[in-house]
């Protein structure tokens, strides 16, 4: 099986760029897809301690120093998802070790399946490097000014890079008179729009559980869209479950 490498990017930091790529991933995953996903902010690691997971003993800074094979790199997470993740240590930070995309790109074709590399935000050396390893590209945005202005530049850069921008998440959605509306978040990006995830509590609960919110919330509406999402990308069709309303219902009656 070969692997399509799918880079999670995005303009700035905080706009949900991890959460995107730790819940799509488990969204694939239950779709039958093997799945890894790789932590590659190697200087603000979050995917680990997003899923409750503080130390390894092998990371991506391993990998890319060349001191470990990316296969030993390997871990599986108790929810079922396969993650490479980078280091929280501060003493990696100090050493100044960055990614070389020709090693890291020959490194993540060594995997099966889908490889969604969780990638540094911004348009820093690191995050450059990481998006000339992967295949593709999503874009994860909010619908604000700062955020979506942010979103060009990367989309702009990425097919610099001759990168397949397959689209942009819309994270963080209210429904608000003072958001930007989809399709002017689509005029201005000069892309699609392939997901737009609601605001929800559900998330930050889910965050402080430690537990993904496809896991943690299954009928929540951050999750249907996950799932909605993962069906786009590999081409399936997709259905809400039936009797969504009663679901979500007993869903508040167990206390999320």
């Amino acid at each position: 099986m070969l692997s399509r490498i799918i880079g999670i990017v995005s303009g700035k930091g905080g706009v949900g760029k991890t959460i995107t790529a730790i819940n799509l991933g488990i969204a694939l995953q239950e779709l039958g897809e093997q799945v890894t996903v790789v932590d590659a902010d190697m200087t603000v690691s979050n995917l680990g301690v997003q899923l409750g997971t503080f130390s390894f003993d092998v990371s991506l800074q391993d990998v890319v120093s060349g001191k470990e094979h990316i296969l030993n790199s390997i871990h599986h997470h108790p929810m079922g998802l396969t993650i490479i993740p980078s280091s929280l240590s501060v003493d990696d930070v100090y050493t100044g070790l960055k990614p070389n995309s020709k090693k890291l790109r020959k490194d993540l074709k060594k995997l099966k399946g889908i490889v969604l590399v969780d990638c540094p935000p911004g348009l820093t050396d690191d995050a450059l490097s990481v998006m000339e390893a992967v295949d593709d590209v999503i874009v994860v945005t909010n619908p604000d000014m700062p955020s979506v202005t942010d979103a060009i530049k990367v989309i702009k850069i990425s097919r610099d890079l001759k990168k397949n921008v397959l689209g942009i998440v819309v994270n963080r959605v209210q429904g608000t008179n003072y958001e930007l509306r989809p399709a002017e978040i689509e005029i201005m990006c000069e892309a699609p729009i392939i997901s737009k995830i609601p605001e929800d509590k559900i998330i930050k609960r889910s965050i402080f559980e430690e537990m993904p919110v496809v896991k943690y919330s299954p009928y929540s509406k951050p999750s249907i869209e996950f799932r909605r999402l993962a069906h786009y990308l590999t081409n399936r069709a997709f259905q809400e479950p039936r009797n969504l309303f009663f679901k979500r219902l007993l869903e508040k009656l167990r206390g999320f």
